[in-house]
């Protein structure tokens, strides 16, 4: 079987609303999906980390307990599981995420 190349920018075209998501990828049980993410989601937690990695843009991953961390272009978070969060973005941002497979029922 031949390996997969993904061109990042042609699965970001394909992006045309916000908090949708596109798998790019897969390692094991984990996936990396691309995401637009423009105003804000809502609270909520999962039972495994995720990983923001801002490719494009600026947002900001407010915690519940009024906690708020701003990940610029070419920055990335650790959301650790349990930790009840959103994020959010008043310009637009263009992240690739990792999370495991199962999170996406969630």
């Amino acid at each position: 079987m031949m390996p997969e190349k993904v061109n990042i920018a042609q699965v970001a075209a394909r992006l045309t609303e916000p908090f949708k998501h596109l798998v790019v990828g897969r390692v094991d049980d984990y996936c990396a999906y691309l995401t637009r993410i423009e105003g804000s989601y809502l609270f909520h937690h999962h039972s495994k980390d995720e990983m923001y990695l801002v490719l494009e843009g600026e947002i900001a991953v407010d915690y519940a307990n009024g906690t708020s961390v701003t990940v610029g272009q070419g920055e990335s978070l650790v959301v650790r599981a349990g930790e009840k969060h959103r994020s959010r973005s008043e310009k637009g941002a263009l992240v690739l995420m990792f999370k495991a497979r199962d999170l996406f029922a969630e």
